[in-house]
Formats: structure tokens, sequence, C-alpha cells
């Protein structure tokens, strides 16, 4: 047994060596989505996801700080939350554990109350590659709004890169920088005589995207913004309004260079999710597929067709999902 726990001491203590190499003083940039159940009956549940950057000052300690989006089960309410996040390892070898205890404030968007937010989480880390991790968790929640609180229970998953000691500068050049105009179809909603239509709607797209472990799949963070017409319309009145849209979310692309043309032209296949602010805030998924064309090593012109929803209002305020098809072309870089 003595020579059993000797062996398996050494093999734990490599595995620390390795994994250390460069750790400290080395930047993180990462992706962690998140789903909390409430304790209560009928308290319902929280979606998170939060993009994260930060240090580790020691082998053991690290802290950063992050934002991103947070809403209930029901994509019904959305917040926008701001915080600080350490971490302490209890080892250092390749697969490890770790304590996280996260902290900060959700700033609502959506006409409620913003609350403060603790999140404590027992989390194990295990590498994809030698600058990409994965991890998953679980821990607690706890929310205070006005003096009362909420209590959760709830995972967490994402992927962190390292800098491996090169700097963040480092790692902003392998990302892609997607930036594109944008424009939706119209989409209305019809109850009765009245109807509602958004239409004329033109923007801005930006993304950054980062390389993941499987070979042509890129994943990261976006935002459009733009303006559209809001017109409604009825047997008693007609009213158009122009308005400002923001969309903010997570993107995911996987190129199909396997089917390359020319060694310049590829399909490929995209993922958007996120807080759509088209007339009122509301959780929205837009798959699509695109072409790009080759313009340098790693530049291109690309032209992408997806399907969206927005969310309108009938006659007698109830809300409604009505689908849009939305157009781009763009210059990643």
């Amino acid at each position: 047994m003595k020579h059993l726990f000797t062996t398996f001491a050494a093999v734990m203590l490599c595995l620390g060596v390795s994994a250390q190499d460069g750790k400290k003083g080395t930047n993180e940039f990462s992706f962690n989505v998140g789903y909390d159940f409430g304790l209560k009956k009928g308290q319902g549940g929280m979606v998170t996801f939060q993009p994260e950057y930060g240090r580790n000052f020691t082998d053991q300690f690290y802290l950063g700080a992050g934002t991103g989006l947070a809403a209930d089960d029901k994509f019904d309410a959305f917040a926008i939350p701001v915080f600080l996040r350490a971490e302490v390892d209890f080892t250092t070898t390749k697969i490890r554990p770790y304590l996280s205890l996260q902290g900060g404030y959700d700033i609502s968007v959506s006409g409620g109350d913003g609350c403060v937010r603790l999140n404590p989480v027992v989390v194990v880390k295990a590498p994809l590659s030698k600058t990409v991790d994965f991890n998953i968790g679980f821990g607690y929640t706890r929310t205070i709004v006005n003096g009362r609180g909420g209590d959760f229970l709830g995972f967490k998953a994402g992927v962190n890169f390292n800098s491996q000691g090169r700097g963040f500068g480092d790692f902003l050049k392998k990302l892609d920088y997607n930036v594109e105009l944008e424009t939706y179809t119209p989409a209305s909603v019809k109850d009765g005589d009245y109807k509602q239509t958004l239409t004329g709607c033109f923007g801005l797209n930006l993304a950054a995207i980062a390389p993941m472990p499987l070979e042509n799949l890129y994943a990261g963070v976006s935002v459009g913004f733009g303006r559209y017409t809001d017109k409604y319309k009825s047997q008693t009145y007609e009213d158009k309004t122009s308005e400002v849209y923001l969309n903010a979310g997570v993107r995911a692309r996987y190129k199909v260079k396997q089917l390359m043309l020319a060694d310049k032209i590829y399909p490929f296949a995209q993922l958007d999710m996120g807080l759509g602010g088209f007339y009122e805030p509301s959780f929205t998924v837009n798959p699509a597929i695109g072409v790009s064309f080759m313009t340098g090593d790693k530049e291109s012109v690309d032209v992408t067709l997806g399907y969206t929803t927005m969310s309108l209002e009938d006659e007698m305020g109830d809300t409604k999902k009505k689908g849009s098809l939305r157009i781009a072309v763009g210059y990643t870089f």
C-alpha cells in the first residue's frame, strides 16, 4: 500500500509540474453558460452567459472581471451582470478542482429591479489543448433585491483560453473579427383591423470569435445595432416611428473548408444566440448559412442568410413571436 501511495504521489507531482508551467502571470479569457433552479416552489430558474477576462496572480490564485447576459428561464426578464470572480486551485494537476467565488450586480434591461448576485461554485477544469481548458461546476447562488433574497442551485460550464505567458495581445491576434452590414426582412402581427409592422431595418454587427479545439470551429461574442421603422395601423389611427435596436449574445461559426472551391470559396454554418432588442427585449436564436470569399490568409468577404424571431404586440397587448430573415454582408480579418 505504501508503494502504491508513493507511485500515485509521484504521478500527481509530475502532472502538477507540467500543468503549472507558465501559469503564474498569464491571462485568461473565458466563456461560461449556466442554469440555476430556484429552491422555493414556483421560483423558476435563471440562465446566464458570461464572458470574462482575468489574470493568474499565482499558480493557485486567479482574479477576473466580466459581464454578459442573464435571463429567467421563461426569457421574460433580462439583465446585464457586472461582476468580479476569484478562484483558488486545490491542486496544480492537469485535471484540477478549484473553488470559484463570484460577486456583482445584475443591471435590469426589462423594466424590473436589478439585484446583487453572490455565487460560490466548486469547479473541475480539464485541458482540451495547450491553451484551452474546459470547466464544469456546481454551486449556490444568492440574489438580493430590495433587501429580500432568492436562493438557487445550478451548473456552469465553459471554456478558458490561457495566454501561456505570451500576453493577451497574442490571444487577440488569433481571433477572427467580423464586421457586417445587416438587414432584416419585415415582420408584422395582425389582430382584426390592427396591424404592427417592423420594417426598414438596417444596422451594423460586430463579432469576435476564437478558434476552438475542433478544427474550423470558432465561438465568441457579437453585438449588433441599428435603426428600424415601427408602424401601427388600424381603422382609427396610423402611426410610424423610427427606433433603435441593440442585439447582444454569443456566436458560433463552423467553416466548411472541406468543400472549398478554387482554394478561395467555402461555405459556413453559423448560430447566434442572445438578447434581441427589437420592440421589446427577447431571447433569440438565429441559425444561418453563408459563403466566404477569401481575400487573404485570414481575410474574407462573407455573405450570410439566417432566420430569427422578433417580439411584437397585438391589439390586446399580447406578445407574439414573428419570424424574419437576416441578410448580412461582412468582412472577416
